[in-house]
């Protein structure tokens, strides 16, 4: 493989993954029941979806913020913001017995953002 390809590769990957968080924070702003839905596999409660359209916000703002930065740095700083995400979810998921599986959904999508968010990192300029 050439350098010139190697190089256009390890580029792709980064930018898939800020415009699917950006995709899926768009219509999470959007359609927030329809997400917490189907995360929960039954109609919502009111401060699920409020949640839901909280961090759809959040997940299209970043995943904006990172793709136009680009650099290493951007990604590392989007995976902490993740993985405070995902351990923000652990107490809502705690105390609430009716939106248990949201709270515990999102923190696990969180996780594994953060875990490719690192990875990210490796591959994009410095």
């Amino acid at each position: 493989m050439t350098r010139r390809r190697r190089a256009a590769r390890a580029l792709t990957a980064p930018v898939v993954l800020e415009a699917g968080r950006a995709a899926y924070g768009l219509v999470a702003l959007v359609a927030p029941h329809r997400v917490a839905a189907l995360e929960l596999r039954r109609s919502p409660s009111r401060r699920a979806t409020r949640v839901a359209r909280l961090l759809g916000a959040r997940h299209l703002a970043q995943g904006v913020a990172v793709l136009a930065a680009g650099t290493a740095r951007a990604h590392r700083l989007g995976g902490g913001v993740d993985a405070l995400h995902a351990a923000s979810m652990v107490p809502w998921a705690a105390v609430t017995r009716t939106d248990r599986r949201y709270y515990v959904t999102s923190g696990a999508i969180a996780a594994t953002l953060a875990l490719l968010e690192w990875q990210a990192s490796r591959r994009a300029p410095h």
